[in-house]
Formats: C-alpha cells, structure tokens, sequence
C-alpha cells in the first residue's frame, strides 16, 4: 500500500497486545491518534501501548472511562471516518462509534459468534477445540454482537500456549486488517450478521462466551481429567498459571504431558524417572515446573534437588 492510498484511522487500545498490533498496522496505515489508557500513578516502566505511540511521534490521547471518552469525541478532535480498537479494555459508547463514518473495528481473537468477551484466547485453549482465528466486527452497542466483514481461521497446535497463539493471532490479525480494512473502506466488502458468517464457516452460530480471569482460576484441581489440566496449563501460562503445593512447596506447574496411569487423584510418584501426578482420569507427567522462589526447572532437576518434596 503505497503512502498515497493509506488509510487514516484512530487506533484504540491499551495492553500490550494493542501495542504490537499497533506498531504493526503503522507500517500500512496512516494513524491519526492513538486513544489508550493512561499511566498509573503506581506503574514503574514503559507502558507498551504508550511507549509505541511515542516512538512512532503519534498523538496520544488518555480518557481514563467510558465517559471521559464520550467527552473526548465531543469536542471533535479527529478527521478519520473509521476507528480500530484491539485490546483496549474501555466501554466505547454509542455516541462514539456513530463519530466515525465508517464505524470502529474490532479485531477480534476467535471465530465469532465463538467466544465473545474478555478472553477468546484462553477460552479457546480450554475448550480444546482446533482451530481458531481473527474476526474484523463493526462494533455496536451489544457485547461483540456487531457485524463482521473479514474473518481469518488459525489451527491450534497440541503445543500451542497463551504466549504462542496470542503472537500467531496477532499477526493474523494484522494480515487481515492489512487486507480486508482497505476492501471495507472502498465497499467491496460488506459486513454480514454473525450467524450467517458462522453459515458460511460450517461451525456453529450459537454463541459461546469468554470472561476475565481471576487469580483463583490458575489452582489446580487434580480431581479434573489429566487432559484438561494440560490444556489450562497452556492456557494459563501467561496468567494465572496452573499452581499447586507439593507438601508446603508452593510450584507452578510449565508444561506436562497426559500419560494413561491411574493413581489417587492428587498424589505423584516417580515412575521411569518421570515426575507423575495422577488425575482423576490418567495422569501428567511433568516436563518443566517452578518451585516457588527459584527458576523454572525440568522434572529431572527437580525430582534430584527436592525428593522429598515427592
């Protein structure tokens, strides 16, 4: 895309999945404005949505809520008919889209109706489904209800982790936004209801929904299928992460394997020099874990350095 045919927009967005999909989509359109969040009076370092839009010498404005945004737009400050927001965290109002012309784009981490809310990634991790993807959805009032314009599909790997399929998607992301925002803007694309997309795509139009974790997600509960507690493991690597107690050792588990043994739910052994914690159906096996205070460890580093913690 040549400087002469960029698209203008503002971009929205605040955690630092906004701030690479920011620095991304600056090489291919011309943002007028980033709108993010602003520093917290306790935060140390670099913010990274911040930090980008500095270095990249763009505009910056920080409302700090819905309404301080609502204000913002009111005074008029931009020239762009379309917004795009990616991880922003802020309720964007009704009288905020309706500034934009062309409305605000959300690129969205699922395959939408799939997984609307706070954390498609996560969820689509736990739910061990295989593919995923990135929906391009016109905002509206309801939560992730708008219509969409683009979609791209990702298949998940057996090792795909929080960190891994957020940096897949991200890209993707941009991949389409690249493509598609261009074809939106000119007309070529329209965008069309939820439902029929999910038609279209040959998986259901029923919604599933996402939320926000809390800290209480990440504990384990070995009474659960051992295949289940793999998958949040990868899914909680960023945050929570998948903690336990080995006696009063806190750990933190990084990453097992489901291996068909059965034992008391809870309870670990060593079997062929393999770390096995039994689940209320099969068993993991340990690959890498963290005691609490120390670094990050492979199951034979451990099971030498702290037996009696077995």
């Amino acid at each position: 895309m040549s400087n002469k045919t960029k698209i203008k927009l503002v971009f929205f967005g605040a955690g630092p999945v906004a701030a690479q999909s920011l620095e991304l989509l600056a090489k291919n359109f011309e943002i007028e404005a980033v709108v993010t969040k602003p520093k917290a009076t306790n935060h140390r370092g670099d913010v990274p949505t911040l930090h980008v839009a500095q270095s990249l010498g763009l505009p910056v404005y920080t409302p700090t809520n819905k309404k301080e945004l609502s204000a913002l737009i009111a005074n008029k400050p931009f020239t762009s008919t379309i917004g795009v927001v990616i991880d922003y965290g802020i309720i964007i109002a009704q009288d905020v889209i309706d500034y934009f012309e062309l409305g605000i784009v959300n690129s969205h981490f699922s395959l939408l109706p799939q997984w609307r809310g706070a954390d498609p990634i996560t969820f689509s991790l736990l739910s061990g489904q295989t593919q995923t993807g990135v929906s391009l959805m016109l905002i509206t009032a309801g939560l992730d209800e708008g219509p969409v314009f683009g979609w791209g599909v990702y298949d998940i790997k057996p090792t795909d982790t929080n960190e891994s399929l957020t940096e897949q998607l991200i890209h993707l992301s941009d991949a389409l936004l690249s493509d598609m925002l261009p074809k939106y803007v000119s007309g070529e694309f329209k965008p069309n209801p939820q439902d029929i997309i999910a038609t279209t795509m040959n998986f259901s139009p029923t919604p599933t929904f996402s939320r926000k974790l809390t800290k209480a997600d990440g504990h384990i509960d070995w009474t659960k299928p051992a295949e289940q507690i793999e998958r949040e493991i990868r899914a909680y690597s960023s945050w929570p992460k998948s903690y336990t107690k080995f006696n009063d050792l806190d750990i933190v588990i990084i990453a097992a394997r489901v291996t068909e043994q059965k034992g008391s739910a809870g309870t670990r052994a060593v079997v062929n020099k393999e770390l096995i914690i039994y689940c209320g159906q099969d068993a993991l096996a340990i690959d890498k874990l963290k005691p609490a205070g120390k670094s990050v460890m492979d199951a034979a580093s451990f099971i030498n350095g702290y037996a009696r913690f077995i």
